[in-house]
């Protein structure tokens, strides 16, 4: 149980962090388009500019730093045409994102799954939701948008859409969770219960057969017993 709420904690923690992520896209699609732009080419940039200062300070050239030079280049050149064409950072980010949500329908469906065994009634929304997702995922992987700020505020919809979906998930999950836990924990009590009257019965009847044994002693010893004769 606490690790399944640590796994809850960490799921509604990035859920809530793509909601927000999603919000900006919806309310700010043409600044998220240029600060994703600026953000990932300055990611891929500062990666190859470390890549290339690893290499020269090998002193052997060999190990994991012997292309580093060949790795380092080419990230920087990938990093500056990103700068130049930022379109195909969107795409490139509809791509990721909707691949992402196809993962996380495939999970929904998964926990869908799960639920119907233990004979939850969540499991139908579970399922439904892992259909809409995966639906979603696939559009953002198509992107049949006509512009770039288009494609930024439809994907922004998908992901506060797959992070409401997380929260209710994970929220019901716990539900369930704690369900079967209760119902365990009824299951010991009862068979608890059942060891002790067991355990008494047990203890009484032993209890009445030693009381039967000892009258049966007493009579015998009684039975015994020398009679004297009274005229002597």
């Amino acid at each position: 149980m606490d690790f399944l709420k640590s796994t809850a904690k960490r799921e509604i923690f990035f859920a809530i962090l793509y909601l927000a992520l999603g919000i900006f896209f919806v309310m700010m699609p043409g600044l998220a388009f240029i600060t994703i732009g600026r953000v990932f080419s300055i990611a891929i940039l500062i990666i190859g500019i470390i890549s290339i200062c690893n290499y020269f300070s090998e002193k052997n050239f060999i190990g994991e730093q012997k292309n580093g030079l060949t790795y380092g280049l080419v990230l920087s050149i990938l990093a500056i045409y990103f700068m130049i064409r930022p379109d195909f950072i969107s795409t490139l980010i509809g791509v990721i994102i909707g691949f992402m949500i196809i993962v996380a329908g495939i999970t929904q469906l998964q926990n869908a799954i799960d639920l119907l065994h233990f004979k939850e009634k969540n499991w139908l929304f579970m399922l439904i939701s892992s259909g809409i997702l995966i639906i979603l995922g696939i559009i953002s992987l198509i992107n049949p948008f006509d512009t770039d700020r288009t494609l930024i505020f439809a994907t922004g919809v998908f992901i506060i859409i797959s992070a409401a979906v997380k929260l209710i998930s994970t929220f019901m999950l716990l539900m369930g969770a704690r369900s079967v836990k209760k119902a365990d924990s009824d299951d010991i009590v009862d068979a608890e219960e059942a060891v002790v009257t067991d355990a008494d019965e047990t203890s009484a009847e032993n209890t009445e057969e030693n009381a039967e044994s000892k009258t049966e002693d007493k009579e015998e010893k009684k039975d015994e017993a020398p009679v004297f004769n009274e005229n002597i």
